[in-house]
């Protein structure tokens, strides 16, 4: 398996250094933001008793407090601190518009050039280096993301992160040719839902989890 670089997105040192004051920040301005706003714009849904917005994230419920912005799921040990902040992002930016069906590279999302490098690094890399010549393998751990199989390519499916916000891998095999690929694509849609760096962590974290059930 191809070793994580230090300039990883999800890197410990970033965790530490970057998101914290994040996701102070997107606390803050989800306290301020009204309960109707958000649950209209996004579709998701508000249990007034608990004070608490449910969110299905990779098929599993997590629970957001207002106005605190406390994440808590009943199926995760630990939220890692990325994935906290893409959470706050998604319930202060995100919308339930429909998704268009047009396939783009991340290099093609605004301002997607700078972080490039490090999505091809960290999300993309990872899945041509570890199963074009193991493609079972990533059938397998593609099922416990309840992935939807796709025909493209040799193996492709679409993972569900967020409502309305899939990722669809594609891996072509190795041939005698043309050594093993792999991309990871968007609806183009996505542009209006979340940040460009902000995908950037999807990705790789969708990716990490493929790496982790693989095994």
């Amino acid at each position: 398996m191809k070793p994580s670089s230090d300039k990883s997105l999800i890197s410990e040192s970033k965790q530490m250094s970057g998101y914290t004051p994040a996701i102070k920040k997107a606390k803050q301005r989800l306290a301020r933001t009204p309960i109707q706003e958000i649950t209209s714009r996004t579709g998701i849904k508000f249990i007034e008793d608990d004070n608490q917005f449910l969110l299905p994230v990779l098929n599993q419920n997590y629970y957001i407090e207002y106005p605190t912005g406390k994440i808590t799921s009943p199926t995760a040990d630990e939220i890692k601190p990325g994935l906290q902040i893409v959470i706050l992002h998604f319930l202060l930016r995100a919308n339930n518009w429909p998704l268009k069906n047009k396939l783009i590279a991340y290099r093609e999302l605004p301002w997607g050039n700078a972080y490039s490098a490090a999505f091809q690094r960290e999300a993309i890399d990872p899945i041509s280096d570890n199963f074009c010549s193991h493609p079972e393998k990533l059938t397998s751990a593609a099922k416990k993301l309840n992935a939807t199989f796709l025909t493209k390519g040799d193996l492709s499916f679409k993972v569900q992160f967020f409502p309305n916000i899939p990722l669809t891998y594609i891996l072509w095999e190795a041939d005698q040719e043309l050594p093993g690929r792999a991309n990871v694509l968007f609806d183009s849609s996505v542009i209006t839902k979340l940040h460009t760096e902000d995908l950037a962590f999807l990705g790789e974290y969708t990716t990490h989890l493929l790496l982790k059930f693989s095994n």
